[in-house]
């Protein structure tokens, strides 16, 4: 005859609490069921198995043959489950020697990478950080299969239904000289600002985009004298020279505290741009996802904390 189909792990955990105790009433206890519905269940898997599996004797319930070949891989199928399907998945910061992979923008790197370092150092100090870069549809792709934790910053193409997004806050620029610019001593005209010798950032990162886009609605043009793929290099040149150059304020902020470097106001407002957390939806339930969530989560207060103010706004009206 055929081998039985569709077999109820149930009725595996019947047999084996009955071979174990040799009782059907103290199986019915042990699993929690009436002795009527254990007998339903041992009689289903009678007819699946057609054997008898157990006879019942003076001193218990005897297996047969056909149930001492059985509960070797009985027991280890319970196991499996128990212990690989049904337990729940368990991670564990302090110990943990999992990399984790982050897809940052621009500005996000300026952002998270200090806060996420300064919460594992100490608290997770097995766990490492990777970070990438890739195009938004590769991107969301990674995430889905697992190559990408976690992805932070300006991400506007991620529009697809399996990914989550929380919001972090609203971010803007801010434009940088060097400490005594002679541009610094009195307000300038747009005009004004504009000739100044300017450094343009041209980055994979989709924050500059935004502000290339408000120059062009603006038909502000500016003077560069320098073009350059890197964000970090600009802070080295603008407090050598006389170069200005406009950078995401979480840049700005950082280079100020380091000396040589202040904010140029600006003759006009720029604009914002919306930074956000995201991951798949596979990962919404994933316990080192979430341990890594609520890490970057944590930090939104240290985040609220620094005014993100859009440069060129009158005194008095600034916003974060």
């Amino acid at each position: 005859m055929d081998p039985p189909r569709n077999l109820d792990t149930k009725l595996l955990r019947v047999f084996a609490c009955i071979y174990q105790s040799g009782s059907v009433s103290v199986a019915a206890r042990e699993l929690d069921m009436s002795q009527p519905g254990l007998s339903t269940a041992l009689m289903r898997l009678r007819e699946q198995l057609q054997d008898p599996l157990f006879t019942r004797t003076t001193g218990g319930m005897e297996p047969t043959r056909r149930a001492r070949a059985l509960i070797g891989p009985v027991r280890q199928i319970l196991q499996t489950l128990d212990k690989d399907l049904l337990a729940p998945p368990q991670f564990d910061p302090a110990t943990s020697t999992k990399e984790f992979r982050l897809a940052l923008s621009d500005i996000g790197e300026g952002i998270y990478l200090p806060l996420a370092i300064r919460s594992i150092q100490y608290t997770a100090p097995g766990i490492s950080l990777r970070t990438v870069v890739m195009p938004p549809r590769e991107l969301e792709e990674a995430m889905a299969s697992g190559e990408v934790d976690l992805a932070a910053g300006f991400f506007p193409d991620i529009r697809g239904t399996q990914v989550i997004q929380r919001r972090v806050g609203l971010h803007s620029f801010s434009s940088i000289a060097r400490v005594g610019h002679p541009a610094a001593s009195e307000p300038l005209t747009v005009e004004q600002y504009a000739q100044l010798g300017h450094i343009v950032v041209e980055a994979p990162g989709r924050s500059q985009e935004v502000f290339d886009q408000f120059l062009r609605e603006k038909r502000i043009r500016l003077k560069v004298l320098l073009r350059t793929p890197h964000f970090m290099s600009v802070p080295i040149v603008v407090a050598e020279t006389d170069a200005v150059a406009i950078v995401p304020q979480a840049l700005a902020d950082f280079v100020r505290n380091y000396g040589g470097i202040q904010e140029l106001p600006m003759p006009f407002v720029p604009p914002t741009f919306q930074v956000n957390l995201f991951w798949h939806r596979s990962a919404q339930n994933d316990p080192s996802n979430m341990w890594l969530r609520e890490l970057m989560i944590s930090q939104f207060p240290a985040l609220r904390a620094r005014r993100y103010a859009r440069n060129g706004e009158p005194r008095g009206r600034r916003r974060a």
